[in-house]
């Protein structure tokens, strides 16, 4: 390999760092270089500090030089560990899913704010769904959180729902899977007056927006489970508002996660359909990112 010193653990994560081209800050190199090094080898940073003198072998090096590669390209690295953390759990990832965000685990505690999941008040009889569940990732915490809930969840891709399937198992949980297209009309799996809780994340980046997003982003990530048309941006949340307002019991919750720059249109959206108590929230880097609502 060029520039590759020796085969001795030091020399081939420093050579594995100094070929992230695509990452100007050393902090951030040294971080994703931890990462793979961690997770495939592992080798956290004491162990690698500890055994720096240590041979690897040349199938590993090799393995490092495709996955430099596939880095420099633009492919997020938590496709290629394959996982990504969400709260408490490790998700499963892969091109079929969006890689979960830390924004969105404010969504799901804001959903713990809201009701009892700290064991003092019974969750027995709570049904909760999720839209556009993708990897599964708040479906499986709202069911680590509320273990007494029924946790229901769909997707309009199959790829999407076995990668889900996959990791309520690795996450020890149980929640009913179904492949649904909440622009189509046949919805009939959820009753009327049957839901407390539905909260969604679906598609809301328009496509004018496409050129300041990331090549991890916009290059590797689904386009499906992202991109909506510029003249109908909410075009997914006006749909399952419509169903919500049918599917919620009484008092439920309806909570989205939102598009920074849409959140009076948002406002203004879900209040048409008869929901109260209409409140937006920013994420963890101040914007306007998440919109809870009570049925009226």
């Amino acid at each position: 390999m060029k520039n590759l010193r020796s085969n001795a653990v030091r020399d081939v994560y420093n050579w594995f760092v100094g070929g992230l081209d695509y990452v100007q800050d050393p902090r951030e190199k040294g971080a994703i270089a931890d990462s793979l090094f961690s997770h495939f080898f592992s080798l956290p940073a004491d162990q690698r500090v500890l055994r720096a003198r240590q041979p690897m072998a040349e199938s590993l090096i090799v393995s490092l030089f495709k996955w430099q590669r596939r880095l420099n390209r633009g492919e997020p690295l938590q496709y290629i560990t394959g996982q990504a953390p969400f709260l408490d759990h490790v998700i499963e990832v892969n091109p079929s899913v969006l890689i979960p965000r830390p924004e969105t685990e404010s969504l799901v505690l804001w959903i713990r704010e809201d009701l009892p999941g700290d064991g003092s008040q019974s969750t027995a009889g709570l049904r909760m769904l999720d839209v556009g569940t993708g990897s599964g990732c708040m479906a499986i915490a709202l069911a680590s959180l509320f273990r007494d809930a029924k946790v229901f969840a769909c997707d309009k891709s199959e790829q999407a729902l076995y990668t889900a399937k996959r990791n309520a198992v690795r996450n020890q949980v149980e929640i009913e899977f179904s492949l649904c297209d909440i622009l189509s009309a046949s919805m009939d799996q959820v009753g009327a007056s049957s839901l407390d809780v539905l909260v969604s994340n679906p598609p809301y980046v328009r496509e004018s927006e496409k050129r300041d997003m990331s090549l991890h982003v916009k290059g590797h990530e689904p386009a499906m489970a992202l991109f909506v048309p510029d003249d109908d941006p909410l075009i997914y949340y006006e749909a399952i508002c419509k169903r919500a307002a049918g599917w919620l019991r009484p008092g439920g919750r309806l909570y989205f996660e939102i598009n920074e720059a849409m959140g009076r249109e948002m406002v203004q959206l879900v209040s048409s359909h008869g929901f109260r108590d209409v409140t937006l929230r920013r994420d963890i880097h101040g914007r306007d990112r998440h919109l809870g609502a009570r049925k009226g």
